[in-house]
């Protein structure tokens, strides 16, 4: 099986110029069903979108760049808007984007993050991360395969963060 590196910069195209950062005041008076996300996901819902489709988002800052407490590389789909402290990562012919998804979740990218009070994976950081990859084929076939257990997994946790809140209402 032959893997080959390359640079972020050469098998994704960034959608940086997209985001939009919104304060809460602005947030409160567009408020709607389109999901807003941050680095670590959604943070509210507005009345509009800039995004449509599948896109990989990658948190910018933060200190879970560092605890990793939480996944640093999350899926967006649909219609969206994203703030300015998660990267737009659009795939290309020569990687799948939620491959990209597991594998820079399981990667220390420690090397590549700044700021000492303020952890940052600064754009021009993003684009040097060197990645290997297998073909195009390998990367679906392993999707596909991981694809449906990680659907589960999302599907359980929710379930028990929906009796955890159950629970602490019975328990009141």
């Amino acid at each position: 099986m032959k893997f080959n590196t390359y640079r972020l910069s050469e098998v994704i195209t960034l959608e940086d110029a997209r985001r939009e950062p919104l304060s809460a005041e602005q947030r409160a008076a567009r408020k709607g069903i389109y999901p807003y996300y941050g680095a670590q996901g959604v943070v509210d819902y507005l009345d509009d979108y800039t995004f449509v489709g599948d896109k990989l988002l990658v948190a910018e800052d933060g200190e879970n760049l560092r605890s990793n407490k939480q996944p640093i590389a999350n899926w967006a789909t649909g219609k969206f808007r994203v703030n300015n402290h998660a990267h737009v990562l659009c795939g290309s012919p020569f990687c799948n984007l939620r491959y990209l998804c597991y594998l820079l979740n399981e990667m220390n990218l420690s090397a590549y993050i700044t700021g000492s009070t303020q952890p940052k994976l600064s754009q021009k950081s993003l684009l040097n991360i060197e990645i290997s990859l297998p073909s195009r084929n390998l990367q679906d076939k392993i999707v596909s395969f991981i694809q449906p257990i990680d659907n589960k997994v999302t599907c359980l946790t929710r379930t028990n963060g929906h009796l955890y809140s159950s629970e602490l209402v019975l328990a009141a």
